[in-house]
């Protein structure tokens, strides 16, 4: 059924004739009586008693006006209802994250989000890159925050958010009282490091190779899986590290870890956002990105190095 066809219906009737209905909505009087003729010939009955001076419904049009009346009524309403999903942003939001972005930086993003916008239903899958593009692939989950963009023509992979890596140490360590080092002065220092695989590995294993290293020139002391467990370790003062400043930010303001640059080497990884190449976006999913990218700021990479330098 065509609205337009029962919105010329009711302006004809409310106006009394076809000229003024014309009138009334911006057209052409033959287009008014073009309009009702289709409606007719789709109801199979006059709808329009023309015979007097003033416009008339039959008893066909009259149950037609009677429905005519509500359907649009719900089109009002519809479009209301539409229009202030900008202002007021409810129902689920499903992220899918690799370890990095899970740890250190989206439930921070998601708590503010939360706070903001109580009605909306949060939940944060964090898996590895390769089962986050898969689940984003299968309409499991809407977005994806990975450290590897790898390229596949069903998925669209955005720029999100730069991650710088540094080092760390106690601030009574005879590094903190240096503000740049080199590689070379790292292979010197007793290492814990995150295991093979991480993003972080990944990102100091290319540094090395650049420089002309290898991981076997470096004097590593300890192995651990997280982050979170190589922070905790240096500040018990087992060793140094290359971290992401995400995980140490609050160290390092209140003065528990020192940070040193490593000069000449590139240290930082791409986090990168990913969604499905044929879905539309959510106004909630863009309510949370608007919100994210403004709070982001500086640390949103350029849109022509998306691609990541390491997974997790």
């Amino acid at each position: 059924m065509d609205l337009r066809q029962l919105l010329t219906l009711r302006t004809v009737v409310d106006k009394g004739s076809f000229s003024h209905a014309a009138e009334e909505l911006g057209i052409s009087q033959p287009a008014v009586s073009f309009q009702i003729r289709a409606l007719e010939d789709r109801i199979g009955e006059r709808l329009l008693d023309r015979s007097g001076r003033r416009v008339t419904l039959t008893d066909a049009g009259q149950v037609v006006d009677a429905h005519a009346r509500r359907l649009l009524v719900m089109e009002q309403d519809m479009l209301r209802e539409v229009a202030g999903l900008a202002e007021h942003l409810s129902g689920p939001l499903v992220l899918g994250s690799s370890t990095g972005p899970g740890e250190l930086l989206l439930p921070h993003l998601l708590g503010g989000f939360k706070r903001e916008n109580p009605e909306v239903e949060v939940s944060l899958v964090v898996q590895d890159t390769q089962s986050v593009c898969d689940r984003v692939l299968d309409d499991e989950i809407e977005l994806g925050v990975v450290g590897a963009a790898r390229p596949h023509r069903g998925l669209v992979f955005e720029p999100f958010v730069r991650d710088e890596l540094i080092v760390i140490c106690p601030p009574d360590h005879p590094l903190a009282r240096r503000k740049r080092i080199t590689l070379t002065d790292l292979a010197a220092q007793q290492l814990i490091l995150q295991q093979r695989g991480s993003g972080v590995r990944a990102v100091l294993e290319a540094a090395l190779r650049a420089a002309g290293m290898r991981m076997r020139d470096l004097d590593v002391v300890l192995e651990l899986g997280l982050q979170q467990s190589v922070r905790v370790a240096v500040l018990d003062g087992l060793g140094v590290t290359v971290i992401s400043r995400l995980a140490v930010e609050r160290d390092l303001d209140e003065g528990r870890l020192a940070a040193v640059a490593v000069e000449g080497a590139v240290l930082a990884r791409d986090f990168s956002l990913v969604r499905h190449a044929g879905r539309t976006p959510t106004r909630v999913s863009e309510g949370f990105l608007s919100y994210a990218r403004a709070h982001l700021g500086d640390l949103v990479p350029p849109a022509a190095d998306a691609a990541g330098r390491g997974e997790s």
